[in-house]
């Protein structure tokens, strides 16, 4: 196969100059073990003319373009040129733990046109400056999406991504949302991680600060803060997560989220526990660890009168202490 150069049109069809001619060809894009492979349509005039063959296999380096395009930049080889960028146009349609799925459309043929799902596979991770990023794996490196847009946290504690997408054709703008499918962990006071697939290194850690309010009932609140301090143009975000308070006998205090269609996760934290001169039991959070989050819990006898057993086998392990530094949750 000769060399030539390579480009996409708004339509989705392969450009290939040749000389001082460009052709458009119909055809079809799909991604194999995270490469990118066109088909051209034995009914579009050009692929004979050109000689293509069956299957053109393209080698580059993915990005995302400014409108959450799909682009490849192309390496040099025997049959294509440095630098030249092939870039699909759609939209993001999902993302899993270790996937990204984009959906578009193609000219499969001069009058066929044919919907795809082009799916990249990596992982999650969240940059220095709290920006979420898809790591795509490739045999040697990796290659980086940047998602520069504006993330949140819905009613359900599930991130969710939003960006602005024009489409270039019909030239119009809309407001486009990516779901990501997690739960939250908090194992530093300075740190707080929304996992996707821990096996697989797979969840945004974030730089930021998590605290308790003062005063709580069953039905607690952790207010997280993210983004301050980072840069000097990083955006505060201030979400709250919400859930219910248990007691465990192992001296463990559940924080269990509802994520939505009682699909439903614990925050587990370890504690030291003492009994102060008041007769209310008080917990110093810590992480799986067992190292100190700085934070401590005070019950009262009247938060754990529906825990007897957990709160008598508690009392006898408890020395008289008192903490200066608690939180009180009513019952």
């Amino acid at each position: 196969m000769e060399k030539l150069r390579y480009s996409v049109d708004p339509y989705n069809r392969l450009l290939v100059k040749k000389g001082s001619r460009t052709y458009p060809i119909e055809g079809e894009f799909k991604t194999e073990r995270n490469e990118l492979v066109f088909l051209p349509s034995r009914k579009s005039p050009f692929t004979k003319e050109l000689d293509l063959p069956r299957r053109i296999r393209f080698a580059g380096s993915w990005r995302l373009s400014r409108n959450h395009d799909l682009s490849l930049s192309l390496t040099e080889t025997d049959y294509q040129y440095k630098g030249d960028e092939l870039d699909i146009r759609g939209r993001l349609l999902s993302c899993e733990a270790d996937a990204l799925v984009f959906q578009t459309r193609f000219k499969k043929g001069p009058e066929e046109d044919r919907i795809s799902l082009l799916r990249l596979g990596g992982r999650w991770q969240a940059d220095g400056s709290n920006q979420l990023n898809f790591r795509i794996t490739r045999d040697v490196d990796e290659d980086v999406l940047r998602f520069t847009g504006d993330w949140e946290v819905n009613k359900n504690q599930q991130i969710i991504y939003t960006y602005e997408k024009e489409d270039l054709v019909r030239r119009t703008k809309t407001t486009e949302y990516l779901e990501f499918r997690g739960f939250w962990e908090l194992e530093s006071k300075d740190r707080i991680t929304y996992a996707l697939d821990l096996k697989n290194n797979s969840f945004f850690q974030f730089r930021g600060v998590w605290e308790v309010p003062e005063r709580q009932g069953k039905r607690g609140e952790i207010i997280c803060k993210v983004g301050a301090g980072i840069k000097r143009s990083a955006k505060e975000r201030v979400f709250s997560l919400f859930g219910n308070w248990r007691l465990r006998e192992s001296k463990k205090l559940l924080f269990e989220i509802n994520y939505g269609r009682n699909r439903l996760r614990e925050i587990i934290f370890g504690a030291s526990v003492f009994l102060d001169k008041n007769n209310e039991l008080v917990f110093e959070l810590k992480n799986k660890r067992k190292e100190g989050l700085g934070i401590g819990v005070r019950f009262k006898r009247s938060f754990l009168r529906e825990n007897v057993r957990v709160f008598l086998r508690l009392s006898k392990m408890a020395e008289e202490k008192r903490l200066e530094a608690g939180i009180k949750i009513d019952w």
